[in-house]
């Protein structure tokens, strides 16, 4: 069962993907802070209704009536997975290291700048 917010955001977004309304407008339109906005918007995406976000002009929330406005909707969340992926794998691969040797500037003994010194031979 949608609460009276989610019910009020979605009929704030249009449907189709031709004619996205701002996140912006649908706050202002609904009387909620962007923020709030954004989070009920997950959670409704969370909970299977097809709002799409388009991140290109027109930019903006739609509601999704086809299968490849769907795809349109998912194409900027998993961009943005793909992206999280990495700096989770960066971070995985991390070791715990000072700021000072951070900014150190490296040696020969470094196996950084021994990787480097072959590469270029």
């Amino acid at each position: 069962m949608l609460n009276n917010d989610e019910k009020r955001i979605i009929k704030a977004i249009p449907e189709g993907a031709d004619h996205p309304r701002s996140m912006r407008e649908v706050a202002r339109l609904v009387g909620l802070n962007a923020r709030t906005v954004r989070a009920i918007v997950h959670n409704l995406n969370v909970k299977g209704y097809p709002i799409g976000a388009s991140r290109h002009q027109p930019a903006g929330y739609f509601w999704a009536t086809s299968d490849d406005e769907l795809e349109l909707a998912l194409r900027p969340i998993t961009s943005q997975t793909r992206e999280v992926q990495r700096r989770l794998a960066g971070l995985r691969r991390a070791k715990t290291i000072s700021k000072k040797e951070a900014l150190a500037e490296p040696t020969e003994a470094d196996p950084k700048v021994k990787d480097q010194t072959t590469k270029e031979a």
